[in-house]
């Protein structure tokens, strides 16, 4: 199952953690074992806030983001492909990632991507484990399993939230039906 580029969306009968109503761009999937980072959870912190933080002036409207539970200290852009960094990998047609300690200063003279996020934290899946939860297999539930959807610029860089969640469901529902004609 390729699943870089794809989007994982945390399905309804997930609550009252972490996971809830999340939506998670794959950005590497190997042996080794899987990472991602969360689409929808903007954290309080702004992105001026942000650079006051690091002594880098940042006046650039929006939230920097809640990747992840995992090495929370971590930044990370997700973007379109026309840009690129020091550590800049493309993962499909649409998206890159790009982890480089020339992200902050790029940004505060207006040199950026046309869509793009910044991210704290990521996710991340041991070798198999995202598999098995996608198919529920033993000791993960299938009503838990993650729904699949391809990648969409306008709904990951555009909405936040719940409305970014069911967006990415209705359209992984769609993908689903589409697959079953054919």
């Amino acid at each position: 199952m390729e699943l870089v580029g794809n989007i994982l969306i945390a399905p309804p009968a997930v609550k009252n953690n972490f996971w809830q109503k999340t939506v998670i761009a794959v950005t590497e999937h190997t042996p080794q074992g899987t990472l991602g980072i969360v689409l929808n959870k903007p954290s309080t912190m702004s992105i001026t806030e942000f650079g006051v933080q690091l002594d880098i002036i940042l006046n650039i409207p929006g939230f920097v983001y809640v990747g992840g539970p995992v090495n929370n200290q971590s930044l990370t852009m997700l973007h379109t492909n026309e840009w690129h960094c020091k550590n800049t990998l493309r993962i499909n047609k649409d998206f890159s990632v790009s982890s480089a300690d020339d992200i902050l200063p790029r940004l505060s003279i207006g040199d950026h991507p046309k869509e793009w996020r910044l991210f704290l934290g990521m996710c991340g899946w041991a070798p198999g484990q995202l598999i098995n939860e996608i198919k529920g297999q033993h000791p993960y539930k299938h009503e838990n399993s993650w729904c699949v959807a391809k990648s969409n610029i306008g709904l990951a860089f555009n909405l936040d939230g719940t409305e970014q969640w069911g967006k990415y469901l209705d359209q992984s529902g769609l993908e689903f039906a589409q697959s079953c004609l054919t």
